[in-house]
């Protein structure tokens, strides 16, 4: 009887492209991959989407002991400042909320005209929007490496724009979006490069 193991299992996949969106063709590798039976997916299609939805991403981020801000999902009115992020399937918008005029516009426009939830994160008045730009938990960023080094420990995407709260010297944790790979330096490209080799064997 012919042996089961005979053939060598699939190649894994390490996914560098920096977009693992739902339903893209990326996300759909990562699936593929998953189903064809690879040791390894990096990212898995579970990565992928608790990175990339922000409720998820804050409690993934909260439960490994990464700060993050208060937090909580409505439809409805809410009260500055605050950053404001989309959580429907078809926009990855967010904004930055300062002011009580800018509240309705930015809950209508997130919320599809109050269709969809959106996430509401307080900040204070001084708060700033930091992006760390993060290939295999490295960035260019020498003040930011241990930032870079955790969220690629707890999420496991390989390539990402992080976005943290700073609040004088107080960090939070904030959301993870896509960094295509076209925009990648050559140095990042070094890092990803190495990547797929050390994961590949």
């Amino acid at each position: 009887m012919k042996e089961q193991d005979d053939e060598p299992p699939p190649t894994p996949l390490v996914n560098v492209s920096g977009n693992y969106e739902y339903l893209t063709e990326e996300y759909y590798r990562c699936q593929d991959a998953e189903l064809a039976g690879a040791a390894l997916s990096s990212p898995s299609c579970a990565d992928a989407l608790d990175a990339y939805i922000v409720p998820v991403a804050l409690e993934k981020a909260a439960m490994a002991g990464l700060p993050v801000p208060d937090w909580f999902l409505t439809n409805e009115y809410f009260q500055p400042p605050a950053v404001v992020d989309a959580v429907n399937p078809f926009s990855r918008r967010f904004a930055v909320v300062r002011t009580e005029v800018e509240c309705a516009t930015a809950a209508k426009q997130l919320s599809w005209n109050f269709k969809y939830t959106f996430c509401v994160q307080r900040i204070h008045e001084a708060t700033e929007l930091v992006e760390v730009r993060m290939v295999a938990g490295r960035t260019e960023r020498p003040d930011y490496a241990d930032w870079a080094s955790l969220v690629y420990a707890v999420f496991s995407v390989p390539v990402a724009a992080v976005r943290l709260l700073r609040t004088g010297p107080v960090l939070q944790f904030s959301a993870i979006g896509m960094l295509p790979w076209r925009t990648l330096t050559a140095q990042e490209r070094r890092w990803a490069d190495d990547l797929v080799r050390r994961m590949r064997g």
